[in-house]
């Protein structure tokens, strides 16, 4: 097999990905809301499939954990075995198969039902046993798998894998600030970093911060913006109060402009109210100031009660995560 013919056969994978994708978005209806809600209230949310479907259905008891809405994996055997006796009635059951026919998973659900449980099926058919076992059941259906006898479980595993992560978040949606609920459950790691520290904890602050007056030339500041590296200028007044700021950016813009660099003054070229963040917010909330937006920022003044205390970069924000 040649270069490009492997080329093409992951090309032609992707193509099948996408449109098994776009095929989700006509299942997000009335019934997908009534599951969310079920979830959201749910004491527990216990999911179980086997073979693939059980890999997918324990990615999501590790997502919905992690926004505190209690979720464990119940392998479908397992439970026959004496693991059914963690269920309760305030619980929902997620099931996955993508037949809707899996033996294991209907034995399990009929014994489900029997306790008064509701359960959710995610499946790749409709009419199946499976659906007539479930209060909510949400069909993905694929084109077809990626292998060329549309057997291996791949387009489908993707389908239902999305199909749990959006169940997972709008349920954690309902049940309040999620930020909140990740603060909590991720003490550590990058995720941790991002929420639990703040800007103040990787700003640079006092000399460190690159000031001139709003009076300085154009020249002076080009000269500040090489010497410190910073790739900004704040222009404060003797209260230290923010006034506009100058960026690297801004002087290449300059240097195509009728402006005469060298002897206009920074106040004449400065962006006034520019973009700000605050000395605790989340190194998360600054992230997303920084990148959701039309133009990114690379580099932004951090003020607080009206006065510039520091600069942070986005590089800073990354490394902090690292």
């Amino acid at each position: 097999m040649t270069s490009e013919e492997i080329k093409s056969i992951a090309r032609g994978g992707l193509v099948l990905q996408s449109q098994a994708l776009q095929l989700l978005e006509l299942q997000i209806d009335d019934t997908f809301v009534q599951a969310a809600t079920a979830i959201a209230k749910a004491s527990k949310v216990v999911a179980t499939g086997l073979g693939k479907s059980g890999f997918i259905a324990r990615k999501m008891a590790a997502t919905i954990t992690s926004v505190h809405i209690p979720g464990v994996y119940l392998h479908p055997v397992d439970a026959l075995h004496g693991d059914l006796g963690m269920l309760s009635e305030t619980d929902v059951l997620v099931a996955f198969s993508k037949s809707g026919e899996t033996p294991e998973v209907i034995h399990l659900v009929k014994l489900v039902q029997q306790l008064g449980i509701t359960v959710i099926s995610i499946t790749c058919r409709t009419r199946t046993s499976l659906e007539a076992l479930s209060a909510y059941t949400l069909v993905v259906p694929i084109v077809r798998e990626l292998d060329p006898h549309n057997i291996l479980p791949t387009a489908s595993t993707t389908q239902s894998l999305v199909m749990a992560d959006l169940l997972s978040v709008a349920a954690a949606q309902m049940n309040g600030d999620v930020i909140d609920r990740l603060q909590r459950s991720h003490p550590q790691g990058a995720i941790g970093a991002a929420l639990m520290r703040c800007v103040e904890d990787v700003m640079y602050s006092g000399s460190d911060i690159p000031t001139l007056p709003a009076s300085a030339s154009i020249a002076d500041a080009v000269q500040l913006l090489t010497d410190t590296s910073m790739g900004i200028i704040c222009v404060l007044d003797g209260e230290s109060t923010l006034q506009g700021i100058l960026t690297d950016g801004d002087v290449r813009r300059l240097v195509g402009s009728s402006i005469n660099v060298r002897d206009a003054l920074l106040e004449t070229v400065m962006t006034r109210n520019p973009i700000v963040v605050s000395p605790s917010d989340s190194l998360h909330s600054a992230l997303q100031t920084m990148e959701n937006r039309e133009r990114q920022i690379s580099v932004v003044p951090v003020v607080a009660s009206n006065r510039c205390v520091g600069v942070v970069r986005v590089h800073d924000i990354i490394r902090a995560q690292l």
